[in-house]
Protein backbone atom coordinates (compact mmCIF):
# COMPACT_ATOMS: atom_id res chain seq x y z
CA UNK A 1 0.00 0.00 0.00
CA UNK A 2 1.28 3.48 -0.94
CA UNK A 3 -0.02 5.05 2.81
CA UNK A 4 -0.35 3.10 6.17
CA UNK A 5 -3.40 1.08 6.81
CA UNK A 6 -5.94 3.33 9.02
CA UNK A 7 -7.89 0.85 10.98
CA UNK A 8 -10.84 1.21 12.56
CA UNK A 9 -12.13 -1.64 15.26
CA UNK A 10 -16.21 -1.35 15.15
CA UNK A 11 -16.44 -3.98 17.44
CA UNK A 12 -14.76 -3.41 20.77
CA UNK A 13 -15.79 -4.26 24.59
CA UNK A 14 -15.22 -2.67 28.12
CA UNK A 15 -17.10 -2.63 30.78
CA UNK A 16 -18.05 0.58 33.17
CA UNK A 17 -16.30 0.99 36.50
CA UNK A 18 -19.31 -0.20 38.19
CA UNK A 19 -18.97 -3.36 36.73
CA UNK A 20 -15.68 -3.77 37.52
CA UNK A 21 -13.65 -5.25 40.44
CA UNK A 22 -15.06 -3.47 43.41
CA UNK A 23 -17.66 -1.76 41.80
CA UNK A 24 -21.45 -2.23 42.73
CA UNK A 25 -22.11 -4.52 40.08
CA UNK A 26 -19.30 -6.23 40.08
CA UNK A 27 -18.90 -9.24 37.96
CA UNK A 28 -16.35 -11.62 38.98
CA UNK A 29 -18.21 -14.84 38.44
CA UNK A 30 -18.41 -13.42 34.75
CA UNK A 31 -17.66 -16.58 32.60
CA UNK A 32 -14.26 -14.48 31.36
CA UNK A 33 -11.24 -15.83 32.24
CA UNK A 34 -9.34 -14.12 34.80
CA UNK A 35 -7.45 -11.87 32.04
CA UNK A 36 -9.87 -11.23 29.92
CA UNK A 37 -11.90 -9.53 32.34
CA UNK A 38 -8.82 -7.46 33.56
CA UNK A 39 -8.34 -6.27 30.04
CA UNK A 40 -12.49 -5.70 29.28
CA UNK A 41 -12.60 -3.44 32.49
CA UNK A 42 -9.48 -1.53 31.72
CA UNK A 43 -9.39 1.32 29.17
CA UNK A 44 -5.56 1.22 28.67
CA UNK A 45 -5.25 -2.25 28.12
CA UNK A 46 -7.36 -1.60 24.91
CA UNK A 47 -5.21 1.93 24.28
CA UNK A 48 -2.14 0.43 24.82
CA UNK A 49 -2.48 -2.87 22.89
CA UNK A 50 -4.35 -0.90 19.83
CA UNK A 51 -1.42 1.66 19.69
CA UNK A 52 1.04 -0.94 19.42
CA UNK A 53 -1.06 -3.04 16.40
CA UNK A 54 -1.60 0.50 14.67
CA UNK A 55 -5.50 0.96 15.74
CA UNK A 56 -6.50 4.09 14.92
CA UNK A 57 -9.70 4.16 16.80
CA UNK A 58 -11.65 1.31 18.44
CA UNK A 59 -15.16 1.43 18.76
CA UNK A 60 -16.17 0.20 22.27
CA UNK A 61 -19.77 -0.89 23.51
CA UNK A 62 -21.14 -2.71 26.51
CA UNK A 63 -23.83 -4.69 25.72
CA UNK A 64 -27.29 -5.49 27.67
CA UNK A 65 -26.62 -8.53 28.19
CA UNK A 66 -23.30 -8.73 29.02
CA UNK A 67 -24.40 -6.08 31.83
CA UNK A 68 -27.77 -7.34 33.02
CA UNK A 69 -27.85 -10.86 31.87
CA UNK A 70 -29.77 -12.35 29.66
CA UNK A 71 -33.28 -12.76 31.02
CA UNK A 72 -35.14 -10.39 33.56
CA UNK A 73 -35.14 -6.77 34.37
CA UNK A 74 -32.99 -3.99 33.31
CA UNK A 75 -32.07 -1.04 35.79
CA UNK A 76 -32.72 2.35 33.59
CA UNK A 77 -30.49 4.13 35.91
CA UNK A 78 -27.86 1.42 35.93
CA UNK A 79 -27.97 2.01 32.12
CA UNK A 80 -27.80 5.72 32.13
CA UNK A 81 -24.77 5.17 34.61
CA UNK A 82 -23.27 2.79 31.79
CA UNK A 83 -23.83 5.73 29.25
CA UNK A 84 -22.78 8.53 31.03
CA UNK A 85 -18.92 6.77 31.51
CA UNK A 86 -19.35 5.51 27.61
CA UNK A 87 -19.06 9.73 26.77
CA UNK A 88 -16.29 9.98 28.47
CA UNK A 89 -13.86 7.57 26.70
CA UNK A 90 -13.10 10.09 23.61
CA UNK A 91 -12.01 12.43 26.82
CA UNK A 92 -9.75 9.20 28.17
CA UNK A 93 -8.45 9.20 25.04
CA UNK A 94 -9.00 10.43 21.37
CA UNK A 95 -8.53 6.84 19.87
CA UNK A 96 -11.38 5.46 21.78
CA UNK A 97 -15.06 6.51 21.20
CA UNK A 98 -18.57 5.12 22.33
CA UNK A 99 -21.25 3.16 21.06
CA UNK A 100 -24.31 3.63 23.73
CA UNK A 101 -26.08 0.75 25.22
CA UNK A 102 -30.05 0.71 25.10
CA UNK A 103 -32.62 -1.74 26.26
CA UNK A 104 -34.03 -1.40 22.63
CA UNK A 105 -36.41 -4.41 23.22
CA UNK A 106 -38.40 -2.29 25.98
CA UNK A 107 -40.34 0.23 23.41
CA UNK A 108 -40.48 3.83 24.92
CA UNK A 109 -38.22 3.67 27.21
CA UNK A 110 -35.42 2.56 25.35
CA UNK A 111 -36.49 5.04 22.89
CA UNK A 112 -35.93 7.66 25.48
CA UNK A 113 -32.46 6.82 26.73
CA UNK A 114 -30.94 6.23 22.32
CA UNK A 115 -32.51 10.02 22.35
CA UNK A 116 -30.30 11.14 25.61
CA UNK A 117 -27.26 9.67 24.76
CA UNK A 118 -27.49 10.56 20.95
CA UNK A 119 -29.27 14.15 21.55
CA UNK A 120 -27.54 15.02 24.89
CA UNK A 121 -23.99 12.84 25.51
CA UNK A 122 -23.28 12.90 21.63
CA UNK A 123 -22.29 9.05 21.25
CA UNK A 124 -21.65 7.80 18.37
CA UNK A 125 -23.99 5.64 17.83
CA UNK A 126 -25.87 2.37 19.75
CA UNK A 127 -24.76 -0.88 20.53
CA UNK A 128 -28.59 -3.13 20.87
CA UNK A 129 -28.93 -7.23 21.58
CA UNK A 130 -30.12 -9.23 18.55
CA UNK A 131 -32.80 -10.68 20.68
CA UNK A 132 -34.12 -10.67 24.25
CA UNK A 133 -37.46 -12.22 25.47
CA UNK A 134 -37.84 -14.10 22.39
CA UNK A 135 -38.23 -10.78 20.29
CA UNK A 136 -35.98 -10.01 17.18
CA UNK A 137 -35.55 -6.49 15.99
CA UNK A 138 -38.71 -6.97 13.72
CA UNK A 139 -40.81 -6.80 16.98
CA UNK A 140 -42.85 -3.62 17.34
CA UNK A 141 -41.25 -2.52 20.72
CA UNK A 142 -37.82 -2.14 18.79
CA UNK A 143 -39.24 0.10 16.36
CA UNK A 144 -39.01 3.17 18.66
CA UNK A 145 -35.13 2.76 19.25
CA UNK A 146 -34.61 2.44 15.42
CA UNK A 147 -36.34 5.22 14.52
CA UNK A 148 -34.41 7.91 17.65
CA UNK A 149 -31.12 6.28 15.92
CA UNK A 150 -32.06 6.74 12.03
CA UNK A 151 -33.45 10.03 12.42
CA UNK A 152 -29.71 10.97 14.05
CA UNK A 153 -28.26 9.16 11.40
CA UNK A 154 -26.42 7.12 13.48
CA UNK A 155 -24.79 3.17 13.19
CA UNK A 156 -26.51 0.75 15.18
CA UNK A 157 -24.59 -2.44 16.50
CA UNK A 158 -26.65 -5.52 16.66
CA UNK A 159 -24.62 -7.87 19.00
CA UNK A 160 -25.43 -11.45 19.00
CA UNK A 161 -26.69 -12.80 22.32
CA UNK A 162 -26.63 -16.12 23.87
CA UNK A 163 -29.13 -19.01 22.30
CA UNK A 164 -31.54 -20.13 24.84
CA UNK A 165 -30.38 -23.77 24.38
CA UNK A 166 -26.51 -22.20 25.19
CA UNK A 167 -26.21 -25.02 27.88
CA UNK A 168 -27.22 -27.94 25.48
CA UNK A 169 -25.04 -26.40 22.47
CA UNK A 170 -21.94 -26.29 24.98
CA UNK A 171 -22.12 -29.68 26.17
CA UNK A 172 -22.41 -30.48 22.61
CA UNK A 173 -19.39 -28.69 21.08
CA UNK A 174 -17.83 -26.89 24.29
CA UNK A 175 -17.50 -22.90 24.04
CA UNK A 176 -17.87 -23.04 19.94
CA UNK A 177 -20.84 -24.26 20.20
CA UNK A 178 -22.09 -21.72 22.55
CA UNK A 179 -20.91 -19.04 19.85
CA UNK A 180 -22.37 -20.35 17.36
CA UNK A 181 -25.39 -20.38 19.35
CA UNK A 182 -24.89 -16.82 19.47
CA UNK A 183 -24.28 -16.45 15.38
CA UNK A 184 -27.90 -18.33 14.99
CA UNK A 185 -29.41 -15.62 17.51
CA UNK A 186 -27.57 -12.88 15.10
CA UNK A 187 -28.37 -14.51 12.34
CA UNK A 188 -32.06 -14.24 12.98
CA UNK A 189 -31.81 -10.73 13.92
CA UNK A 190 -30.59 -10.03 10.57
CA UNK A 191 -33.32 -12.35 8.74
CA UNK A 192 -35.82 -10.80 11.15
CA UNK A 193 -34.73 -7.35 9.24
CA UNK A 194 -34.54 -7.94 5.74
CA UNK A 195 -38.39 -9.72 5.74
CA UNK A 196 -39.89 -6.30 7.55
CA UNK A 197 -40.50 -3.18 6.01
CA UNK A 198 -38.22 -1.67 8.34
CA UNK A 199 -35.10 -0.10 5.83
CA UNK A 200 -37.54 0.97 3.22
CA UNK A 201 -39.96 2.88 6.32
CA UNK A 202 -36.60 3.88 7.78
CA UNK A 203 -33.97 4.91 4.94
CA UNK A 204 -31.65 6.75 7.37
CA UNK A 205 -31.35 3.51 9.58
CA UNK A 206 -27.58 1.81 9.44
CA UNK A 207 -27.08 -1.24 10.73
CA UNK A 208 -24.12 -3.37 12.06
CA UNK A 209 -24.02 -7.11 12.70
CA UNK A 210 -21.48 -9.79 14.03
CA UNK A 211 -20.29 -12.00 11.44
CA UNK A 212 -21.49 -15.11 13.94
CA UNK A 213 -24.43 -14.29 12.23
CA UNK A 214 -23.02 -14.98 8.54
CA UNK A 215 -24.37 -18.25 7.86
CA UNK A 216 -28.21 -16.23 7.74
CA UNK A 217 -26.86 -14.98 4.10
CA UNK A 218 -27.79 -18.48 2.61
CA UNK A 219 -31.06 -18.39 3.59
CA UNK A 220 -31.27 -14.44 2.46
CA UNK A 221 -29.55 -15.53 -0.97
CA UNK A 222 -32.60 -16.90 -1.85
CA UNK A 223 -34.13 -13.81 -2.80
CA UNK A 224 -35.77 -10.38 -2.03
CA UNK A 225 -33.38 -7.72 -1.13
CA UNK A 226 -30.18 -9.99 -0.85
CA UNK A 227 -31.44 -12.47 -4.00
CA UNK A 228 -28.57 -13.40 -6.73
CA UNK A 229 -30.51 -10.55 -8.97
CA UNK A 230 -30.59 -7.73 -6.60
CA UNK A 231 -26.59 -8.18 -5.71
CA UNK A 232 -25.64 -8.64 -9.65
CA UNK A 233 -27.60 -5.02 -10.17
CA UNK A 234 -24.97 -3.53 -7.03
CA UNK A 235 -28.19 -2.99 -4.57
CA UNK A 236 -26.13 -1.98 -1.10
CA UNK A 237 -29.37 -1.85 1.70
CA UNK A 238 -27.93 -0.65 4.82
CA UNK A 239 -26.97 -3.39 6.73
CA UNK A 240 -23.15 -3.92 7.43
CA UNK A 241 -21.10 -7.19 8.78
CA UNK A 242 -17.90 -6.80 10.67
CA UNK A 243 -14.64 -8.98 10.21
CA UNK A 244 -14.51 -10.27 13.72
CA UNK A 245 -10.79 -10.81 12.68
CA UNK A 246 -8.91 -10.99 9.79
CA UNK A 247 -9.08 -14.30 7.94
CA UNK A 248 -8.70 -13.48 4.55
CA UNK A 249 -11.77 -16.19 3.53
CA UNK A 250 -14.03 -14.71 5.91
CA UNK A 251 -13.36 -11.21 4.45
CA UNK A 252 -13.59 -12.67 0.94
CA UNK A 253 -16.86 -14.13 1.67
CA UNK A 254 -18.04 -11.27 3.54
CA UNK A 255 -17.44 -8.41 0.59
CA UNK A 256 -18.46 -11.09 -2.03
CA UNK A 257 -21.54 -11.12 -1.18
CA UNK A 258 -22.59 -7.78 0.62
CA UNK A 259 -19.89 -5.84 -1.21
CA UNK A 260 -16.58 -3.58 0.09
CA UNK A 261 -18.64 -1.40 0.70
CA UNK A 262 -20.79 -3.10 3.40
CA UNK A 263 -17.89 -4.46 5.31
CA UNK A 264 -16.59 -3.04 8.64
CA UNK A 265 -13.26 -3.83 10.33
CA UNK A 266 -13.62 -5.40 13.58
CA UNK A 267 -12.56 -8.25 16.63
CA UNK A 268 -14.53 -8.39 19.54
CA UNK A 269 -12.00 -7.18 22.02
CA UNK A 270 -10.52 -8.66 24.36
CA UNK A 271 -11.80 -11.88 23.11
CA UNK A 272 -9.65 -11.73 20.05
CA UNK A 273 -6.54 -9.61 19.65
CA UNK A 274 -6.22 -6.22 17.89
CA UNK A 275 -5.97 -5.99 14.39
CA UNK A 276 -2.06 -5.62 13.16
CA UNK A 277 -1.46 -3.23 10.75
CA UNK A 278 0.66 -5.43 8.94
CA UNK A 279 -1.25 -9.11 9.29
CA UNK A 280 -4.50 -7.10 8.86
CA UNK A 281 -3.25 -5.33 5.40
CA UNK A 282 -2.03 -8.72 3.99
CA UNK A 283 -5.06 -10.54 5.14
CA UNK A 284 -6.94 -7.60 2.82
CA UNK A 285 -4.87 -8.50 -0.34
CA UNK A 286 -4.87 -12.32 0.22
CA UNK A 287 -8.94 -11.86 0.15
CA UNK A 288 -8.32 -10.12 -3.17
CA UNK A 289 -9.08 -6.83 -2.09
CA UNK A 290 -8.23 -3.79 -4.27
CA UNK A 291 -6.37 -1.05 -1.84
CA UNK A 292 -9.41 1.16 -2.83
CA UNK A 293 -11.64 -1.71 -1.09
CA UNK A 294 -8.92 -2.54 1.48
CA UNK A 295 -8.90 0.43 2.63
CA UNK A 296 -12.75 0.91 2.95
CA UNK A 297 -13.15 -2.20 5.03
CA UNK A 298 -10.23 -1.04 7.03
CA UNK A 299 -11.30 2.07 8.15
CA UNK A 300 -12.95 4.28 5.35
CA UNK A 301 -16.39 2.75 5.96
CA UNK A 302 -16.65 3.01 9.29
CA UNK A 303 -15.51 6.78 8.94
CA UNK A 304 -18.50 7.61 7.01
CA UNK A 305 -20.66 5.75 8.98
CA UNK A 306 -19.47 7.81 12.46
CA UNK A 307 -19.65 11.11 10.02
CA UNK A 308 -15.39 11.27 10.53
CA UNK A 309 -13.21 12.43 8.53
CA UNK A 310 -10.85 10.57 6.67
CA UNK A 311 -7.20 10.43 8.29
CA UNK A 312 -5.35 10.42 4.76
CA UNK A 313 -7.28 13.39 4.06
CA UNK A 314 -6.81 15.03 7.56
CA UNK A 315 -2.74 14.79 6.84
CA UNK A 316 -3.10 16.47 3.02
CA UNK A 317 -4.26 19.40 4.17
Amino acid sequence: MTAPLDIVDIHTHLWPPAWGPGGKYAKPASGFAPEIYRRITTPQALVDEFEAAGVSLAIVTATIESLFGAEGPVDPAAVQEANDWLATLPHYSQSLAGFAVTDAFSGEAGAREAERVLGELGLSGLVIDSSRDGKFLSDPSVRPTLEVAARYKVPVFVHPVAHPNSQALIAGAGMLGNSLGRGLMNGVAFLSVIQSTLLDDLPDLHLIFATLGLGAIVQAARGGIYGRAERAAGKRPNIYFDTMGHDPAIIRTLTGFFSAERVLAGTDWPILAALDKRSFAASLAEAGLSEAEARLVAGGNARRLLGLRDVQAQAAE
